[in-house]
């Protein structure tokens, strides 16, 4: 709709400009006819005609809005025209030269086909020929078309002109169009991206830890029934610490969403971090090798701390382990990421069946996002290793 009132606007533009210019050849035409002592009845008369160009001309986008009609007004200014320059009689020469090539202008605005312009063109032509002879002209009719070709090839560049750039508008308009659908998009996708991660980090914090609590304090209320005092009181106070290590996580979690766009930390400097909380927490020593990394895409440094944080979380809370090794590497092309201790170890094919325990098949999950591989190695009761695999790329990711 936008691009069709710009269209519009140049044509309503330029009928000022052919008002003007059918004047000015109006004016000629009469200072001509009246040094040459013409009637002014006939004067007259050829001016009601130009007047009812000029009104038509005026009109034009609205008359020719319906192409399939629009060839009703250019008979009617053609008529007009010819009607003018027969009358005209000697001086029909300035409403060729000055008149026709502004109908051609319209027409080619209006239809814009070679094929068409041709048979106007063509009709014109024609038309001016049989003048010429009419007025026993003939010897300067070859001068007279001549110009008109001239005037119409000014005209014609003129109005298409004018179209490219509007076509052109118009396709601008439309890339612009694409582009701000595309944009809405991604936002849709990143806010829908945003949503599953942040739903993937409650379930593995708040709805896990609520769980265990409801378990508990079903179990509470099993032993009151019982009146088994001491054991409830156990289970609450297992419940009050489960609670408690609950709301850290879930202050974890909160703050990493805070603090997830910041960019004066690197990944590196992440991971040491969570190593030094790891260590000051369980004061079990920590050895190995981590490499420096900056640049890192987000989605893949978000991906990668968790399940760090989450394997050193599993050891503190189960390993019983007296030494842990991490690694974090560039091998062949790829993040690699190993946790090795040396704790009493678990069963892998337990992952994800245990009520409540869901942490390593988050993992898994992640893992399968960034189009990764996690292997898990064990050997009761030699301790656990944790090998990631993550290649670096930043748009094949297959989360959505």
């Amino acid at each position: 709709m936008q691009n069709s009132h710009h269209r519009s606007g140049i044509a309503q533009h330029s009928r000022k400009l052919m008002i003007l210019w059918t004047i000015i050849v109006h004016a000629a035409m009469i200072l001509i006819q009246t040094f040459s002592g013409e009637k002014a009845t006939h004067i007259t008369a050829i001016a009601l005609l130009l007047l009812a160009f000029m009104v038509l001309n005026w009109y034009f986008i609205r008359l020719t809005r319906n192409r399939h009609t629009a060839w009703i007004y250019f008979s009617i200014q053609l008529f007009i025209l010819c009607l003018a320059s027969f009358m005209a009689a000697y001086v029909y020469g300035l409403i060729t030269i000055g008149l026709f090539p502004l109908l051609v202008g319209q027409f080619v605005y209006v239809y814009y086909d070679k094929i068409k312009i041709g048979m106007f063109m063509a009709v014109l032509y024609a038309i001016i020929t049989l003048f010429a002879i009419s007025e026993d002209a003939m010897p300067g009719v070859i001068i007279l078309l001549a110009l008109f070709t001239l005037m119409n090839i000014i005209v014609i560049g003129i109005v298409n002109l004018m179209l490219q750039q509007y076509y052109a508008r118009m396709r601008t308009q439309n890339f612009l169009d694409e582009l701000e659908i595309a944009h809405r998009q991604v936002e849709e996708l990143t806010v829908a991206n945003e949503r599953q991660r942040m739903a993937r980090d409650l379930h593995d914090t708040l709805a896990q830890g609520l769980v265990g609590i409801i378990m508990q304090l079903e179990a509470i209320n099993v032993h009151l029934s019982n009146r088994n005092h001491e054991r409830a009181q156990q289970i609450v106070l297992s419940s009050m610490e489960g609670a408690r290590h609950t709301l850290a996580e879930a202050r974890e979690v909160i703050d990493n969403l805070r603090l997830q766009s910041a960019d004066n930390i690197t990944f590196t400097d992440a991971v040491r971090e969570e190593l030094d909380r790891f260590i000051g927490a369980t004061g079990i020593p920590v050895t190995g090798q981590i490499e420096e990394f900056r640049n890192l895409p987000q989605l893949l440094t978000e991906h990668s701390l968790y399940m760090i944080r989450e394997s050193l979380t599993n050891i503190t809370r189960h390993a019983q382990a007296q030494h842990v090794e991490v690694n974090v590497l560039v091998v062949n092309g790829s993040l690699v990421i190993e946790i090795t201790d040396d704790g009493k170890g678990f069963d892998p094919e337990q992952i994800g069946r245990q009520p409540g325990h869901y942490g390593l098949l988050g993992m898994q999950e992640r893992v399968r996002i960034m189009g990764g591989r996690l292997s898990i190695s064990n050997h009761v009761p030699q301790g656990t290793h944790i090998q990631i695999e993550i290649p670096f790329h930043t748009g094949g990711y297959n989360e959505i």
